[in-house]
């Protein structure tokens, strides 16, 4: 009967009833944010890697947002290194509109690895599911995104 009466409720579930990552999947997200670094670098990044890039980067933002709200203190560095990484979309975009190219200059590098070593440690910090309802938010906004560019990556 419980079970019944619990596939009924329509309401959002106590944060402590979300699934939070296994190990495997933190780690698996680590490899995929420095492997999205390293196509940078190498110049082997596609378009898909820079959508990629900045999903992954909207995500960890929203993880940041959601675990300050829950109460955990991050150090003003952690939160400056994911600012500075948003901030840098744009001269990463129109780059790429001018070159084709997709990368990094020096110092966006640097920015770049400052905020996939935050987002190591966000990873590692992950409780209540909040890395899972992070990535829904992303997917959605990046919908938005996509729809605004007429479907075109």
């Amino acid at each position: 009967q419980a079970i019944q009466i619990k596939r009924q409720y329509q309401g959002q579930l106590p944060k402590f009833w979300q699934p939070k990552l296994v190990p495997s999947q933190c780690l698996d997200a680590k490899i995929i944010h420095w492997d999205l670094i390293d196509r940078f670098v190498s110049g082997s990044a596609t378009t898909d890697d820079l959508w990629d890039w900045i999903e992954t980067g909207f995500t960890y933002s929203q993880i940041m947002r959601l675990q300050v709200e829950d109460g955990t203190e991050l150090t003003p560095e952690a939160l400056a290194a994911m600012s500075e990484q948003l901030e840098i979309y744009g001269s990463v975009i129109a780059r790429f509109r001018t070159t084709g190219r997709v990368g990094f200059s020096g110092p966006e590098l640097c920015v770049a690895r400052a905020a996939a070593h935050v987002m190591d440690g966000l990873i590692d910090i992950d409780r209540h599911g909040i890395a899972v309802k992070a990535a829904r938010w992303s997917l959605v906004q990046m919908d938005r995104i996509r729809a605004q560019n007429g479907g075109q990556e």
